[in-house]
């Protein structure tokens, strides 16, 4: 019987696993992961936090599902190292789990700052969230004038953490590293419509700022930035992206870049070694270069597309990805490739007060776009992608 293992229960490995035992009843399958939870939604975690749903609501999975397709789940397991041409996986608990198959579906890892001291958030995961919930209840309990938070970082994260600040009515700063939101990406005025957009909803911006010192020994008080400058706060939100663990693959014998290397089909060189989900850098056939997209749309269809190639299905995974967030009620949305340095020609399509159209080029080709506010033409650009125009 093939053994097929799978580094991460996130929705990469997990989707991998149930569409695996959909085709084949009789393949054994482990997964091992980190965390101590079954699978749940990382897009539902700020509706949990906001108290839109109840904590319950963010799993995607129980036990009971893991028993019932016979998923051997590892929670709480660590991986030491894997042995490509000996085929096996060795784990924190010292165990040596031997594979046919092996599915790399990890994602990444968290950038951090100096120092955690209670308040320091990072909302990754659910126990995160657990802990980003009970900070916002003691913050609430103080005086109207001292409800402060501070936010670290200028992406999606940093995002959801101002909307959080903005549910509860909590005053916010935002320490940025460049000049606005999305920095390496945007234009001037797409990054002017979001600044206007965060200030008009009470949101102070600090741009251009190098690393803030944290203030506080065991809890929080504040940051201070370079300038001298301190913000007083007793939630500091972090979110300044995430890297692949270089060195733990390169030991391993995986070809790593910005991401675990693979092919269109999202097998690495090794053969029956595949890569998905946030970690992976695969071969975009609709933009013709390795891209890695750190969302949940290309992590589950991911996890569906190497299922089929695993059971005899061979085909290479096709998706124009795209992914959607909001700052306040202003609606955002990047789809396919928005890497600025890959582009030859980046067009301004859209430019008004209170919206953005940014079309990426490259040999002639639309491959990316970011809609901001007016997002009607979605679809449409998603469409001209996938037809490679």
């Amino acid at each position: 019987m093939e053994n097929i293992v799978i580094l991460g229960g996130g929705i990469a490995g997990t989707t991998a696993a149930e569409e695996i035992r959909k085709k084949n009843a009789d393949v054994a399958m482990t997964i091992i992961e980190q965390e101590h939870h079954p699978l749940y939604s990382r897009v539902l975690l700020p509706h949990y936090v906001k108290g839109k749903i109840p904590r319950e609501k963010v799993f995607l999975k129980t036990w009971e599902w893991y028993e019932k397709n016979r998923i051997e789940m590892m929670t709480g397991v660590r991986v030491e190292s894997f042995d490509i041409p000996n085929r096996f996986v060795r784990t924190s608990e010292g165990r040596e789990v031997p594979f046919d198959v092996l599915i790399l579906a990890g994602g990444g890892e968290l950038n951090v700052i100096g120092g955690e001291p209670r308040g320091v958030s990072y909302l990754r995961g659910v126990d995160d969230a657990d802990e980003l919930v009970g900070l916002l209840k003691e913050t609430l309990m103080r005086p109207e004038g001292d409800r402060r938070g501070v936010v670290y970082g200028s992406g999606f994260i940093a995002l959801e953490y101002i909307n959080i600040f903005k549910h509860f009515g909590i005053s916010c700063d935002v320490v940025m590293r460049g000049r606005g939101f999305w920095s390496s990406v945007l234009s001037d005025h797409s990054q002017t419509v979001l600044a206007k957009k965060a200030l008009d909803g009470g949101t102070l911006l600090h741009t251009n700022e190098a690393e803030p010192t944290i203030l506080g020994e065991r809890e929080v008080t504040g940051v201070k930035l370079v300038s001298g400058a301190e913000l007083p706060c007793s939630i500091l939100g972090v979110g300044i992206g995430m890297h692949s663990d270089q060195s733990f693959y390169r030991d391993c014998g995986i070809d790593i870049d910005r991401g675990i290397m693979t092919n269109e089909y999202l097998e690495t060189a090794h053969p029956s070694v595949y890569a998905i989900g946030d970690g992976a850098q695969f071969f975009d056939t609709n933009v013709a270069r390795h891209v890695v997209y750190g969302n949940w749309m290309n992590a589950q269809s991911q996890g569906r597309a190497v299922a089929k190639t695993i059971c005899g299905e061979r085909m290479p995974f096709n998706l124009v990805s795209s992914y959607a967030t909001h700052l306040f009620d202003m609606h955002i949305v990047f789809i396919g490739d928005v890497d600025r340095k890959a582009a030859d020609e980046v067009k301004q399509i859209v430019a008004t007060d209170s919206s953005s159209v940014e079309e990426f080029y490259r040999k002639g080709k639309v491959v990316g776009a970011v809609l901001i506010g007016d997002i009607s033409g979605r679809a449409t650009i998603t469409a001209r992608i996938a037809a490679r125009e």
